[in-house]
């Protein structure tokens, strides 16, 4: 597995990545149209959202690869400092991509703001997804309002 900085390369890839990720993480019984409207517009907006960070001083875009396939990305954002997105394909998971690339992003993040508390949000839902966040130190800080999907936020103290 390599890790290594994303590049425009990667974009053609991005979108069916996070489909593939987003389907296995967002829906959940009972989820509802405004829940499922939302994980779409995450999905078309990824792509968008990938390139503009490639170009954003502000931003690290990291990307885990196995040959030539993408197995996940990161976008962190180092003023506040934030994992932005992390993304896995669901067929890597327990590869060990999804470590390497959150090492990754703490590392940025790190070295652009050493002693800084980290933050993310995850779907209140995502138990696997916490558990994973738990093992780097974060914690659930408390809810997001107004949110179509459930979502949480929780902080890594440096």
């Amino acid at each position: 597995m390599q890790i290594r900085k994303g590049t425009a390369n990667d974009l053609p890839f991005i979108r069916d990545l996070t489909k593939r990720a987003t389907d296995t993480t967002y829906f959940i019984e009972g989820m509802g149209d405004a829940a499922a409207a939302t994980a779409a517009r995450y999905v078309d907006m990824s792509t968008g959202v990938f390139e503009n960070a490639l170009t954003c001083p502000d931003h690290s875009v990291i990307v885990a690869t196995q040959k030539d396939d993408l197995l996940g990305y990161v976008i962190t954002v180092h003023d506040i400092p934030e994992i932005k997105w992390i993304i896995v394909d669901p067929a890597s998971h327990g590869l060990g991509a999804g470590k390497a690339l959150m090492i990754a992003a703490l590392d940025a993040l790190a070295e652009r703001r050493p002693g800084a508390t980290v933050k993310l949000l995850v779907a209140a839902h995502n138990e696997r997804a916490k558990a994973f966040y738990r093992k780097f130190g974060f914690l659930v800080t408390g809810p997001i309002p107004g949110r179509d999907i459930p979502t949480v936020e929780m902080q890594r103290a440096a």
